[in-house]
């Protein structure tokens, strides 16, 4: 056994499956064992050990802080968060964490509406950068989406301004998790996106928005099976969906929607002939 996961693997075989107490050990000791396999051997070994043990440790924590009788413990999460903070640099828990918070918003979301999902578990999804936190902690962000209606986060606002900072690889995250909580919104908001003159993307935008009719919950967080514990399906309905058509037909030119329609999931050319400007044909 490499000596660099040593102290990992001994706060793994030492933990008790739910304890909250042994948490803080794994933690302490994921943050060890990453940081000594970076300074012996560079990304190479980092990315070997966050491959054999991050599932292991993301689901020893989210056991501890998330359980089926008791439901979510925030105050045990939010000590986590606090003592692991987003956007700092100065350790490597993120990719642990960030994918737990992503899971406990979006199982809160589902079974208890956008309201009862603590904001200060927003404001931790929206400050974890993908150059300080990494890019298995960056990719769980795009969970900020399912507080969309938030009567205290302005989550579309917040997106747009998001986008038109320069931000748009984070937004696409969140436009795909919107869209899966509410496709209604998600439609509002690649509006605001196609209209905005300060975001440069489209098609891509657009593209975030497939996968709703063909599964239930997107692909992050990673090593969750949310269907597993949740029942939750969505409703892209035909209004939703023309809608949907005639936004993209009225912000993107035809000649561009006719010429990608092969490569995405929406009918690009239909969205072009029935609801793109009169007189601009192919």
């Amino acid at each position: 056994m490499p000596r660099d996961s040593t102290p990992l693997t001994r706060a793994l075989d030492d933990a008790t499956r739910g304890n909250q107490h042994d948490v803080y050990g794994v933690l302490a000791a994921w943050d060890q064992s990453i940081e000594t396999a970076l300074e012996r051997g560079g990304g190479t070994r980092f990315r070997e050990v966050m491959r054999q043990y991050l599932d292991e440790v993301i689901d020893l924590v989210d056991a501890a802080v998330a359980t089926e009788a008791e439901g979510i413990d925030w105050e045990c999460l939010q000590e986590c968060v606090d003592t692991y903070p987003p956007g700092v640099g100065d350790h490597h828990c993120s990719s642990v964490v960030a994918n737990v918070v992503a899971r406990c918003v979006i199982r809160t979301r589902v079974r208890d509406g956008a309201d009862a999902i603590p904001t200060w578990a927003l404001e931790y999804l929206a400050d974890v950068t993908m150059d300080d936190d990494g890019e298995w902690a960056w990719e769980s962000t795009g969970a900020f989406g399912w507080a969309v209606g938030h009567s205290e986060v302005a989550v579309l606002d917040r997106t747009l301004e998001r986008a038109e900072s320069g931000d748009e690889s984070w937004v696409m995250g969140v436009l795909k998790h919107v869209t899966f909580a509410d496709p209604d919104a998600g439609v509002d908001l690649l509006d605001r996106l196609l209209q905005s003159p300060d975001v440069v993307e489209d098609l891509l935008f657009v593209d975030r928005l497939g996968p709703v009719e063909e599964t239930g919950f997107p692909e992050f967080p990673q090593f969750w099976d949310p269907e597993t514990e949740l029942e939750y399906d969505v409703d892209l309905s035909d209004d939703v969906y023309e809608r949907l058509l005639a936004v993209v037909g009225d912000s993107i030119h035809p000649d561009r929607l006719r010429r990608f329609d092969d490569s995405y999931r929406i009918d690009l050319r239909r969205a072009a002939d029935d609801y793109g400007p009169a007189g601009e044909d192919a």
